[in-house]
């Protein structure tokens, strides 16, 4: 006992004050709920309510039928008898004399009366005869000039193209076509020249720009490629071992 009275004061109620905190927060709750609950703010309506004064619609009376209107009694008016009249007498017939008609002319008459004079038929003037115009002269058809001066040229190319010679073209004997392109002036001079497609073979290259450079061109015909100054063309040329 004596023990128990030497302790300090707050470690003998300690568990009365451990448990102090809880029981405050859970008054303090209490209390918020109840006064939130008692607290009731009253709800006001601020709209506007319109009220409006009507009259009462007249009540609706029923159209009177009209009075009917009393029928007259009709009486029969008496026909009038139609009177007879007096037919008039026929006259008697009138003798009728036919005095003869003479088919000879009066002279005095026909001599008086100019005798008609018959119109001659007037003939209607021909109308113009229209001139065709001159038919207009052919022209020429420039893509079929242009077509034969083209093959001129390739088979000139073929007529003067040359197989390689050499130790080298004789021992490879190599074969193929070499497409070639050429440009030349209207007065067929050569401007330059080019493979388009190459052989495989650098003999046969070289033996197909030999032959462009060999060839003697014509000059281009008046009618084709108006306009042009130059113009470019193409040919293949095949190359055979043996064939020239």
């Amino acid at each position: 006992m004596q023990a128990t009275m030497n302790m300090p004061f707050f470690f003998r109620f300690r568990d009365a004050l451990a448990t102090l905190p809880s029981a405050l927060i859970l008054a303090i709750l209490i209390f918020a709920g109840i006064q939130k609950a008692v607290k009731i703010q009253p709800h006001v309506d601020d709209s506007l309510v319109q009220i409006a004064l009507t009259e009462p619609e007249p009540p609706v009376t029923a159209p009177t039928p009209p009075a009917p209107v009393p029928l007259q009694e009709v009486k029969p008016q008496p026909v009038a008898k139609p009177t007879q009249q007096q037919s008039p007498r026929p006259s008697p017939p009138q003798a009728v004399t036919a005095t003869p008609v003479s088919n000879t002319p009066n002279p005095e008459v026909a001599a008086s009366t100019p005798p008609k004079a018959i119109a001659a038929p007037i003939a209607a003037p021909a109308p113009p005869q229209e001139t065709p115009p001159p038919a207009p002269a052919a022209k020429p058809n420039n893509a079929s000039i242009e077509a034969s001066y083209i093959s001129k040229l390739r088979a000139h190319l073929n007529s003067i193209k040359r197989y390689p010679t050499g130790r080298e073209a004789s021992q490879q004997r190599p074969q193929g076509k070499v497409k070639v392109w050429f440009v030349l002036n209207r007065d067929g001079t050569l401007v330059e020249q080019g493979i388009d497609e190459s052989s495989n073979s650098m003999l046969l290259d070289e033996a197909a720009r030999k032959t462009i450079n060999r060839a003697t061109f014509t000059a281009f015909p008046e009618s084709s490629w108006a306009g042009e100054a130059t113009h470019r063309f193409s040919a293949e040329l095949e190359f055979i071992p043996g064939a020239g």
